[in-house]
């Protein structure tokens, strides 16, 4: 089987559930808390895994029980561990999230120890795992995923990079890309041209200009446009009814990584995770909420 190596964030999501956000200087009274498993790298291992395929994640986490609950969690789902480093003295990383009953989210990201993870700790990850595809999200440091992005490209291994969250730093990163994946605002901002309202094939072919071969672009209730060559690939949203829609990108960009490994075509593996991020955006959390590959066939 293909091996897909991860790398980003691990995260320990403690999410409040209320009816609104609180506004400045404002306490809002009630809901529901819980504690779920997160981070954009691991929710995307996570989701690839639950589809199939084999998995492999580089990250790091602090020696604390957020870390070894998240360790743990991650060995359920069958996830090699190996090259996740566990730093002395560090916090794992925490994500405190707030879900207003619309299904929106608000999330501040504390790093902790993922900011101290090594280009080199990154190097020796891929040396060992020889993976057949690399996902990435834009949650390690720039040095590390430039020597993650390189190594790949030397041994024509495909990288695929979900840029999420956006910094520019990213910018300087893409032309090491074969597949980038963004939502409207990211595509802007890594063009420059945040608030012009430009068509989405023609942010599509600025981003193909700086050398990516495909874009995958994920426009929320608009649903997804899919870009390889001249095709356009167009796959509308799909209705449910959302109660949290935290890691739904994640579930996407994952599942779709999972189906592409798997053989399937570029349009197939989209409607794939098309379908799976559906399914997760009906169910709280983020890793919680990540469908199995039967339970997207079935749904």
């Amino acid at each position: 089987m293909k091996t897909l190596l991860v790398a980003g964030a691990i995260n320990t999501d403690l999410v409040a559930q209320v009816e609104r956000a609180p506004e400045v200087g404002e306490t809002v009274i009630g809901g529901t808390f819980a504690e779920f498993g997160g981070g954009k790298g691991a929710n995307q291992a996570v989701a690839a895994a639950r589809s199939g395929a084999s998995v492999a994640l580089v990250s790091a986490v602090g020696d604390d029980a957020y870390g070894e609950a998240r360790l743990r969690g991650l060995r359920a789902d069958g996830i090699d561990t190996g090259a996740i480093a566990t730093m002395s003295g560090s916090a794992s990383g925490i994500a405190i999230i707030i879900v207003e009953a619309s299904g929106d989210n608000r999330i501040c990201d504390l790093p902790g120890a993922r900011e101290h993870l090594t280009p080199d700790a990154v190097s020796q990850a891929y040396i060992a795992i020889q993976p057949d595809a690399v996902l990435a999200t834009n949650e390690l440091s720039p040095d590390c995923l430039r020597v993650l992005f390189s190594q790949a490209r030397q041994a024509g291994v495909p990288v695929w990079f979900n840029v999420a969250p956006y910094t520019e730093s990213a910018r300087g990163l893409i032309p090491l890309v074969d597949t980038l994946m963004v939502n409207r605002g990211e595509a802007e901002d890594i063009l420059g041209v945040r608030g012009h309202e430009y068509p989405i094939d023609e942010l599509a072919a600025g981003l193909r200009q700086q050398g990516v071969k495909r874009v995958v672009m994920t426009l929320g209730g608009d649903g997804v446009r899919g870009f390889d060559g001249d095709a356009d690939f167009v796959v509308p949203a799909l209705q449910v009814h959302a109660v949290d829609t935290t890691g739904a990108g994640d579930t996407f960009g994952g599942a779709w990584a999972a189906e592409t490994l798997r053989g399937a075509g570029f349009s197939e593996a989209l409607n794939y995770a098309n379908r799976a991020a559906a399914v997760s955006v009906t169910r709280p959390g983020a890793q919680s909420s990540i469908p199995t590959r039967d339970e997207v066939l079935r749904d």
